[in-house]
């Protein structure tokens, strides 16, 4: 094997690790979502969603933090704040799943996972999600994090 293709093994070897290291799990997930209901209990909802929609230590490892109400509004979303405030009940992935239907339904049993499609913004590529919700405190809502299924 000469030089080159070892560098090149190398660098992509190197570049995985990277990838893998922001790709979150499913239970980095769930400690992001009983962080952020933690969050709510110690501040109340209104506060909590004023952090959560600003501040960089809900933005980790790209992981999307979303507070909805039962009614399907945004109320926060770490990652993505031209989803405040909409109402995304209707909303559906690219196979048809009314997906914020089921996460509102399973986060109402208390907790759980809800797989879906995903379309990222920015690579364009359909993502297979796999997204932690559970019912809220002190609101009638949930908390959910998301993450990409490997």
């Amino acid at each position: 094997m000469n030089i080159v293709t070892r560098s090149m093994i190398g660098f992509a070897l190197a570049a995985a690790c990277v990838v893998s290291s922001w790709a979150a799990t499913k239970d980095e997930a769930i400690a992001q979502v009983n962080t952020a209901i933690a969050h709510i209990k110690k501040v109340g909802v209104e506060q909590a969603v004023k952090d959560i929609n600003g501040n960089p230590e809900w933005k980790v490892k790209s992981m999307n933090v979303i507070v909805n109400d039962f009614k399907g509004v945004v109320l926060a979303s770490s990652l993505n704040e031209k989803l405040v405030g909409k109402n995304t009940l209707e909303a559906k992935d690219p196979s048809g799943k009314a997906y914020v239907k089921e996460f509102m339904a399973t986060a109402t049993k208390g907790e759980g996972w809800v797989d879906y499609q995903f379309v990222n913004p920015e690579t364009k590529k359909l993502e297979m999600r796999s997204m932690f919700v559970k019912k809220g405190v002190g609101f009638d809502g949930y908390v959910g994090v998301a993450i990409t299924k490997q």
